[in-house]
């Protein structure tokens, strides 16, 4: 390479193209090292080209969405509402729909009909439609009886081509012929010629004539397809209001659908979905804002490229004083500072594009591998394999971004670099100085405040209303935080390593030695630490996260009874005048089904008063609309100081308007107007309270109930430990109740909340003249059942009482504990690779110092014991400031609350597996440190870095 002085003046023309010439051939002169750079970047943009790549597959584009919902189909029409001339929808989702100020088409709104219109009275007569209507089933297994969907139409018809498919055997000719899945075949133990006998809606036996696969349905679905009417009965005319209705030669263009809307119907057209019409176009628009899931991926991401600088640069850092004898001999023939700025920048940028461009496409390939893995059958799952072209744009450029600034550092100092000292090979050893540590505290306070300050406005943004842009702003303000405290940690970093050496020292040669050589070295030590610090970074707050939504998804759930309970209500839906629900007397035969199909469980008849029905409203005059006497009802009394301010009084009259606020919602726990399988009053012996909660009794509520009081499971209905019923006709507070009486009270919390207010013996309810009567039966399983026994117990329970069903409680489902230890998992791998690839760098940038150590004798034990402290203090510290970060993100995002004191996103890490980052991390760390360096018989060498 011949490089004339003249032509290297910063400002001179050409020297941009000079310094990104000389930046690649150093980059192809070390090769092992931009390999290794371009690696460092590759990574993190892999992982963040599979994920948006999966997430993107996830969605599917217009076209495939028109075959997933119509098939060949050219539109579905569904009956939503009666006429109303201000009804519309969204033009790409027809159920998104409600009125609007806007009517399209007044002349069409002129002549509606008063009730719902019929899907055919639409439509020039002769116009082909095709029905498909959802029913529910109960057929015959192998085990016993199942529950099953089922679909009533003609799915079969080649219109549905690529919605429904016909995957053997042969379409149903009569009503007596049916379809199904494969997995259903499996469950049923029949095959395709076989006979299915079906015991409701209505009972009859079908032959099965083929199987059928449904695009959006997963390999192990099961469900049932027959003609309109098979199953039920209802043929599609006579229930317009739950049937789909198919087009498959009649197009439907916007305006067309403009003036069916009004009718009460709404659209979903092919043309429609292929060119919708312009957005902002119409009323109704269900343009879906950025998800949390994107939000997340944009918040990981900075985090991710933000170790990406932090990696690269501790390589660049090493590279950087491998070249100094490099860089030292440009200088001397005429580079300044500015030549030496470019050429090292433009090594970033370079390797920065490099490893962009590798990542994306490993980040691809193992996108696709996962999706093969991962796909379950279902096409909607998976509807083709998409390319988010922007985020794959933004990700290559802010992974060139993070090249460039992972140089930068570096490139600065190489702007100041000792021209003299480095041509003979003389390096100082940097001097500490107080500005680092203070800008480093500086940094961290200031992060602190940033972090606070964004959980200080995600609170405000939800007060007095939900305001979306300061919740993203606040959200800005927790991802900055934290990036400002690591950027203060990188700072006070060296203070922090010469604090451990003084401590370390007191452990013996190797660790002193070891410690000392980092804290002198924080050129290639401080990078190291804090590419590990970002891992965990990342990993703490993603757990803490997992966690938070774990917790909260638990807190939401509702239980119908303890967990791993099979339970039956004895009320049974009448489907005739007058339609409603029957209390069913066959409590005792039912709970031997049960005992019969869990032997190991004994099951328990449980007891009720009746709640207030919903439609008694009492007239001043206290007479009923018909002027009968209106019948009392007793009913525990709320204490309104308890439950949120401003939903107390409401709560306490059992209105139903206004709970949108979710800022304090009100638990439906303690609504009066609960269902009447969960009414307030529970009456029975101790065992049956034991079956209730899910736990052992007290002594106090065994002392309670025996002293003829009642235990109630919520602090709401316990006031000066007592409990007030009251005999009212009305929910309405106004009204002075019949009766009240006072009862001994207490509190008995189960494990999780329950829909049993208050609980009493039978020999009180008796005293206090309750009409109590049993409503249901539940049996306490020590495991969820299997699919085989919950058929068996539910053809028990039929055998008894046709109408009645088994339900088990799941509990809401367990996904924090699999996420986080599987993120535990990943996050060990991920560390390691990062801590030996920063070890590796800083032992590259110390072979000179090992070399020493070697030739003045140094025993295998003694280097072990060097690289194990080296591993120890690096990783070690960078675990811990790591994990203590991590936790601030999560930390602010709790100071979010509700009108009741409680935190919308509570603050919950998961402190096990953040404690095996912190000591089995760098302990593994240091024990593979102590093996590799035992061995090292590092020479000296003086050859010339400049070729």
């Amino acid at each position: 390479m011949s490089v004339e002085p003249s032509s290297l003046a910063g400002g001179r023309s050409g020297s941009t193209r000079i310094a990104f010439r000389i930046a690649r051939r150093m980059a192809l002169q070390s090769r092992g090292r931009s390999a290794l750079i371009a690696l460092l970047v590759a990574i993190p943009v892999l992982g963040l080209v599979g994920i948006t790549t999966v997430d993107a597959s996830n969605t599917a584009s217009p076209a495939e969405r028109v075959v997933l919902e119509l098939g060949s189909t050219e539109a579905r029409v569904m009956i939503v509402a009666s006429p109303d001339p201000k009804f519309t929808q969204d033009p790409l989702n027809d159920r998104h729909w409600g009125p609007s100020d806007e009517a399209f088409n007044g002349e069409a709104a002129q002549s509606i009909e008063p009730e719902p219109v019929t899907a055919a009275s639409l439509f020039p007569a002769g116009t082909r439609l095709l029905s498909i209507r959802q029913a529910n089933v109960v057929a015959e297994t192998k085990d016993g009886l199942g529950s099953f969907t089922a679909v009533q139409g003609q799915p079969w018809d080649a219109s549905f081509a690529g919605k429904w498919d016909v995957t053997s055997g042969s379409a149903p000719a009569n009503d007596g012929e049916i379809m199904v899945t494969a997995a259903t075949l499996d469950r049923l133990g029949a095959t395709v010629g076989s006979t299915a006998a079906i015991t409701a809606p209505e009972p009859g036996e079908f032959t099965i004539v083929g199987t059928i696969r449904s695009a959006w349905l997963d390999d192990a679905a099961t469900s049932f397809y027959g003609l309109p009417g098979a199953f039920d009965g209802v043929l599609p005319d006579d229930s317009d209001l739950l049937t789909e209705w198919y087009l498959p030669d009649t197009p439907l263009t916007w305006s067309q659908i403009g003036d069916l809307n009004p009718r009460g119907a709404t659209v979903l057209s092919r043309t429609v979905l292929l060119d919708p019409p312009p957005v902002n176009s119409y009323p109704l628009d269900g343009t879906v804002s950025l998800s949390f899931f994107d939000s997340f991926l944009i918040l990981l991401g900075g985090f991710a490229l933000f170790e990406v600088a932090l990696l690269a640069g501790a390589a660049f850092t090493v590279g950087a004083r491998t070249q100094q004898r490099t860089l030292a001999t440009l200088a001397s023939v005429g580079g300044d500072k500015r030549m030496l700025f470019r050429v090292m920048s433009f090594g970033g940028v370079i390797l920065g594009a490099l490893g962009a461009a590798v990542g994306t496409v490993l980040g691809l390939a193992g996108a696709w591998i996962f999706m093969q893995i991962s796909a379950n059958g279902s096409a909607a799952r998976y509807p083709g394999f998409h390319l988010d072209l922007l985020s794959l744009l933004i990700i290559a450029a802010f992974a060139v971004l993070a090249g460039w600034c992972a140089a930068a550092v570096p490139a600065r100092a190489a702007g100041r670099i000792d021209v003299l000292g480095a041509l003979r090979g003389a390096l100082r050893p940097p001097r500490p100085t107080p500005r680092r540590p203070a800008a480093g505290i500086i940094l961290l306070a200031l992060g602190a405040i940033v972090a606070v300050s964004g959980g200080l406005l995600e609170l405000a943004a939800y007060f007095p209303v939900y305001q979306a842009w300061l919740a993203n702003f606040g959200i800005g303000l927790i991802i900055a935080g934290p990036v400002i405290m690591q950027l203060g940690a990188v700072f006070l970093a060296p203070l922090i390593l010469r604090w451990a050496a003084g401590l370390a020292s007191w452990f013996g040669p190797g660790a002193r030695l070891a410690t000392r050589d980092v804290a002198r070295n924080p050129g290639r030590s401080v990078p190291a630490l804090a590419a590990i610090m970002s891992c965990v970074f990342v990993a703490a707050f993603a757990m803490s996260l997992i966690s938070t939504f774990q917790v909260n998804s638990s807190k939401d759930y509702y239980y119908s009874v303890p967990e791993d309970t099979a339970w039956v209500s004895l009320n049974a839906y009448v489907d005739e005048p007058p339609y409603g629900t029957m209390l069913l007397e066959s409590g005792p035969e039912v709970r031997n089904a049960l005992d019969g199909a869990f032997p190991d469980s004994r099951a328990r008849l449980l007891s009720s008063v009746a709640n207030p029905p919903s439609w008694v409203k009492t007239p001043a005059d206290g007479e009923t609309a018909t002027g009968s006497t209106a019948p009392v009802f007793a009913y525990p009394r709320l204490d309104p100081g308890t439950v949120c301010p401003s939903d107390a009084t409401r709560s306490e009259v059992g209105h139903q308007e206004d709970r949108t606020d979710i800022r304090c919602p009100t638990p439906y726990y303690l609504d009066p107007m609960m269902s009447s399988i969960s009414e307030h009053i529970w009456v029975g012996d101790i065992a049956d309270f034991a079956a209730i909660l899910g736990v052992p009794v007290s002594d106090q509520s065994r002392a309670t109930l025996t002293a003829g009081g009642a235990v109630s499971t919520y602090q709401q209905y316990v006031v000066d430990d007592t409990i007030h019923l009251d005999w009212m006709a009305t929910l309405d507070a106004t009204v002075a109740p019949a009766r009240s009486v006072a009862l001994a009270g207490s509190v008995q919390s189960p494990e999780h909340p329950l829909p049993y207010a208050i609980f009493m013996l039978t020999e009180t309810a008796d005293s206090l003249e309750l009409d109590h009567r049993p409503t249901m039966v539940v049996s306490s399983l020590n495991a969820a059942p299997t699919q085989a026994q919950q058929d068996q117990v539910q053809g028990a329970v039929t055998a008894v009482e046709p109408g009645l069903f088994v339900q088990v409680e799941p509990g809401p489902q367990a996904f924090g504990a699999s996420w986080t230890w599987a993120l535990l998992a990943l996050t060990a791998i991920i560390a390691l690779v990062t801590a030996s690839i920063t070890i590796g760098l800083a032992r590259a940038d110390g072979h000179r110092d090992n070399a020493v150590l070697t030739s003045l004798g140094a025993s295998p034990r003694v280097r072990r014991a060097f690289g194990f402290w080296q591993a120890v203090v690096i990783v070690g510290l960078g675990s811990v400031i790591g994990v203590l970060l991590g936790l601030v993100p999560s930390l602010a995002l709790s100071l979010t609350r509700d009108t009741a004191g409680q935190s919308l996103l509570p603050f919950t890490p998961p402190w096990l597996q953040l404690a095996l980052i912190v000591v089995a991390l760098p302990a593994l760390v240091a024990v593979g440190g102590a093996l590799t360096a035992g061995g090292n018989r590092t020479r000296f060498s003086n050859r010339a870095a400049f070729d």
